[in-house]
């Protein structure tokens, strides 16, 4: 049963709803306007067979196009709205895409205004709400259920069952963590990655609070052999949170990234390094599980 997620963008325009009854997004087409994203198309699978679906007006600009590749999926979509003059309400100017092998579109329209980013699980269908513009997209997700890279393994993710599930899939290693820590537990995660020696950009995970983020930046040659920390219970806080998180690599260990106590935990398996982070997050960062792969001699 897929899960909806609400529609992020404006209240305009006309309600449609593609539904999540689908078994995968093979392919997206944006188009844009003067000022912001004006239509869009997804192709989707069903019993072998693609079934299209489009929204709002396509101008002479005519679409650009995002491939998911075979054994692939999109994993999030970082949706940008801003509310422009040619609009009453909020109207989507841009669009970006990710799939589980840690493939990124290219932003479809301007990266301006407020952003929102929808995923942590397999994306299977789209909703939302258009005129001549595209107003608002939402989605419906399934938990990612594809078998990682047969080099790689799966360590259990540690905390609590709360906010959504994602996943960053897995990568070559791990560039740079980001840990952004509210009053009494870590509230925002991000990983950035690197893959055939190209930079992967992480996906933000939780929430930032007004301490903003800190930052551990990982040198040439350098990889995160263990993560590990404290989860407990918050007063008010659905489920068990992560309180601290500390990372090991083949160098150094970092100082810890909140406060120590509660039930500790530590991700790792030995002679691999970590090459992905999964795990849950809502306003908080709930549970935290590493994707790792075999340290090359």
């Amino acid at each position: 049963m897929a899960t909806k997620l609400e529609a992020q963008g404006g209240r305009g325009g006309e309600e449609w709803d593609d539904g999540g009854a689908y078994e995968n997004v093979k392919k997206v087409y944006a188009g844009q306007g003067d000022s912001g994203v004006v239509y869009v198309k997804f192709d989707y699978e069903k019993d072998g067979k693609i079934v299209s679906s489009e929204h709002g007006k396509m101008t002479l600009l005519g679409t650009e196009e995002f491939d998911i590749d075979p054994e692939d999926y999109i994993t999030s979509v970082k949706v940008f709205y801003e509310k422009l003059f040619v609009s009453p309400t909020e109207i989507i100017t841009a669009l970006v895409f990710k799939t589980f092998k840690g493939k990124t579109s290219q932003p479809f329209g301007l990266t301006s205004g407020e952003d929102a980013e929808l995923g942590g699980g397999k994306i299977v269908g789209f909703h939302g709400s258009s005129s001549n513009l595209i107003h608002s997209l939402g989605v419906y997700i399934v938990p990612s259920s594809t078998p990682l890279t047969p080099s790689s393994n799966t360590i259990p993710a540690q905390g609590g069952d709360g906010g959504v599930a994602w996943d960053d899939g897995v990568h070559d290693g791990v560039k740079k963590i980001y840990v952004g820590q509210g009053d009494s537990c870590v509230t925002y995660f991000k990983a950035d990655y690197e893959k055939a020696s190209k930079p992967v950009l992480g996906s933000d995970h939780g929430k930032k609070s007004l301490l903003g983020a800190e930052e551990f930046l990982l040198g040439p040659d350098e990889y995160i052999i263990a993560v590990s920390g404290y989860y407990d219970k918050i007063y008010g806080v659905e489920a068990p949170a992560i309180i601290s998180l500390k990372f090991k690599t083949n160098k150094r260990t970092s100082f810890p990234y909140g406060l120590e106590g509660g039930t500790e935990f530590v991700l790792e398996k030995k002679d691999y390094k970590i090459v992905g982070f999964y795990g849950q997050a809502g306003n908080y960062l709930y549970k935290l599980g590493v994707n790792v792969a075999p340290i090359a001699n």
